[in-house]
């Protein structure tokens, strides 16, 4: 059997309580978006470009609910909204295609360019779309680094 000894935990543990009483939920978060940016970078080279560039331009850094489970979250990803890209999730995951019919009486209004003549029917055939899965992939590919920029920064409010 070997005894083992760590010098130092007391003087670690004095320094942890320190930071966390200074750090408070602010602090957490600006030390999780220091991760960030390398995964953002990628996402934007990843993502699609499509004809107005949306989706690129809407890939944004927010901080996230704070959740017991979890503690802080910061979310690297497209917004939603009118200035976002709401389609973002049909890019990433595909869709499935078919037929859709209208329910009851009802039928689907198809609008022209600029509100320009409108066209009513009961289906609408839509074809598959394979998604991109720009996301995950930026996410596997960058998640090292994201995690050494958080330490580093850890570790030099640990040392402050």
């Amino acid at each position: 059997m070997v005894d083992l000894k760590i010098e130092g935990t007391e003087q670690l543990a004095q320094r942890l309580k320190r930071l966390e009483e200074k750090m408070g939920r602010k602090e957490a978060v600006k030390i999780l978006k220091k991760g960030a940016p390398p995964i953002k970078r990628e996402m934007k080279r990843l993502a699609p470009l499509g004809a107005t560039g949306n989706l690129r331009k809407s890939i944004v850094t927010r901080r996230g609910k704070k959740r017991r489970s979890l503690g802080e979250t910061v979310l690297v990803g497209p917004k939603g909204g009118k200035k976002g890209a709401p389609y973002a999730h049909i890019v990433e995951l595909g869709a499935r295609g078919g037929t859709y019919t209208a329910r009851g009486d009802g039928n689907f209004q198809i609008i022209g360019a600029f509100g320009v003549g409108r066209v009513l029917t009961k289906t609408i055939e839509r074809r598959p779309l394979k998604g991109k899965g720009y996301i995950s992939k930026s996410f596997k590919s960058k998640s090292g680094e994201a995690r050494r920029k958080i330490s580093n920064e850890i570790k030099k409010r640990i040392e402050a």
